[in-house]
């Protein structure tokens, strides 16, 4: 490597560097303003009766372990809140720029800086990377498997192929979308080794010794790489048997430590249950039941508003991108090919897949568009700076003009693309990170089932109860639909009352809360607690029951507007 080139690399990696930096502190401020939406809380609560109870095991409608395993290990440290729930997303979310320098040898240096860019500041990527889903993590280990196994060929070494085997495991631990992931990179391999099958016949005539030429360069790398591959899936086999494997609690047989701890007989069992266990559960739920059984187009078009809202720039650029690569480029580059149709893929193919329309579901597209977008940005930027007159000969000065108008168009057009996604980030994960498109002012980026952000004042409610500590009971659901045994949650599955009052119990689940419960309004006692939650067709039968010395208001749960209570809180507390 030559000094200028040694230059342009540590230019090119500091910036990347700068990006994870700034996207980390942009990702922590405000990190816990956001009320939990619906999953979070659902996820959230039952990490945290993991860490109390010690039992855990493999649920496909709660997805991957990974935030049983990685919050488990957070909240002790820092606390149980909003914004260290999702601290690991907003990390990893932040440092996913830095990937972009995996691809180095198959993109040029203002290519490797607008991939960083789109990382860092898509806003779709921005608002789920501040998010307690599994969508963001599952794409951004992916992208790096993609990147450490692309080194791994460029480089010949065999320190990625292990790297790959661990992110590849981790990305497995987030949700089965994985597998789609597979998929879509099968399906893309095939297309872009349809295209080089292509040019060989067109340049040498035949195809045939082209294809000779591969299967022995195959049977080559078969050779030289099989011990390193055995011994790389045995490392993604332990990732995915320590997330995965079930852990033992109050009267369950088997579990990881307890196999490991000296009932060897078990681990067996133990392995088994975490791996062809889990794929047959994940089956039998994803693929097998009739989740996917709604009809497709309403589902596209949630997905392609969303897109609109949050990734205009990235979705323009990516087809800008990918036609300059493949028809104005020195050659077609495999890369910019494979990420541009798995990302299509993905667009088209999620909507298929989803249970429900959702908005994040675009993250699984966007990560992989982010490459083609990375280098229509650049050729954009290259269009314009070099039609710049600014050292052009005398004689061509006449055409300066029509030089500056095209650098003018270039340069006005990122500016655009660049301050468009900046305002929206600030609209959606700043500005108002709780109103979905039911809201005004809404944006598809945010889901529907957003709850409120008014709802914070009872989760300051229920944060005062717990802190006076002068009450058996802090906080008292009445009401059938609320009502239920509170031991019943102590393990999933919960129950629809339980169901009905997210995202409630993690909060009070977080702030270690005494909750009870009673189905109807002559069981609250005289004894009454600081905070009462019931449903608004019982709001006056509960407030003659409590007087005076309560204050009420309405709250719905989510901006669909079903799930609505009614929270009573005693004055003075």
């Amino acid at each position: 490597m030559t000094r200028l080139e040694h230059l342009r690399d540590r230019r090119v990696s500091a910036a990347l560097v700068g990006l994870a930096l700034l996207g980390l502190v942009s990702r922590l401020v405000q990190l816990g303003e956001r009320v939990f939406y619906y999953d979070e809380a659902w996820f959230g609560y039952w990490v945290l009766r993991f860490m109390e109870n010690g039992a855990w095991e493999y649920r496909p409608i709660l997805h991957g372990p990974l935030f049983a395993r990685v919050n488990s290990l957070v909240f002790p440290v820092l606390g149980a809140n909003d914004a260290t729930a999702r601290l690991f997303v907003a990390v990893v979310g932040a440092l996913l720029p830095l990937s972009a320098w995996l691809f180095r040898e198959h993109l040029r240096d203002g290519e490797v800086v607008a991939l960083g860019v789109a990382l860092a500041f898509n806003p779709v990527l921005f608002y789920y990377s501040r998010f307690m889903r599994k969508d963001l993590p599952l794409a951004a280990f992916m992208l790096v498997t993609l990147g450490l196994l692309v080194r791994a060929s460029d480089t010949r070494r065999p320190r990625y192929l292990y790297g790959a085997a661990v992110t590849l495991g981790i990305a497995f631990a987030t949700k089965e979308s994985v597998l789609l992931w597979l998929v879509t990179w099968a399906g893309a391999s095939a297309l872009v080794f349809d295209r080089y099958l292509l040019r060989a016949r067109d340049q040498d005539g035949d195809a045939f010794e082209f294809l000779r030429g591969r299967a022995d360069r195959a049977a080559a790398g078969v050779r030289e790489w099989w011990p390193h591959a055995v011994l790389a899936s045995a490392v993604f086999l332990a990732v995915v048997v320590y997330f995965y494997a079930p852990r033992a609690g109050p009267g369950q047989q088997i579990g990881l430590w307890r196999a490991l701890g000296g009932e060897f007989g078990t681990l067996p069992a133990v392995v088994g249950e975490a791996t062809l266990g889990s794929l047959q559960k994940a089956i039998d739920y994803w693929v097998s039941g009739s989740i996917q059984e709604h009809p497709y187009l309403p589902y596209f078009t949630d997905t392609a508003e969303t897109v609109l809202a949050g990734a205009l720039g990235v979705a323009l650029l990516a087809v800008v991108g990918f036609l300059f690569d493949r028809y104005a480029g020195d050659a077609p580059r495999g890369l910019v090919a494979f990420n541009f149709y798995s990302g299509v893929a993905a667009l088209v193919g999620y909507p298929l897949a989803n249970n429900l329309p959702v908005p994040w579901s675009t993250v699984h597209a966007i990560v992989p568009l982010c490459i083609p977008a990375a280098v229509g940005a650049y050729a954009v930027y290259q269009w314009g700076r070099s039609r710049l007159p600014a050292r052009e000969p005398a004689l061509l000065r006449d055409r300066t003009p029509m030089h500056a108008v095209r650098a003018t168009v270039a340069a006005g057009l990122l500016v655009f693309l660049v301050a468009s996604a900046g305002a929206t980030i600030a609209q959606t994960s700043y500005q108002q990170p709780h109103e979905s498109p039911r809201g005004d002012p809404g944006n598809d980026v945010i889901y529907y089932a957003q709850a409120p952000g008014e709802l914070r004042q009872v989760v300051n409610d229920i944060e005062r109860a717990t802190a006076t500590g002068g009450d058996d009971v802090d906080v008292l659901y009445v009401g059938d639909r609320l009502a239920m045994n509170e031991s019943r949650v102590d393990y999933p599955p919960g129950t629809g009352a339980w169901h009905a009052r997210i995202p409630l119990p993690w909060y009070t689940e977080a702030l270690g809360a005494d909750v009870d419960s009673v189905p109807r309004v002559d069981g609250v006692g005289n004894e009454t607690p600081p905070v009462v939650i019931t449903q608004p067709a019982l709001r006056d039968n509960v407030a003659e029951r409590l007087g005076d010395a309560y204050t009420s208001k309405t709250y719905p749960l989510d901006d669909i507007g079903d799930r609505v209570v009614v929270v009573f809180t005693r004055t003075g507390d």
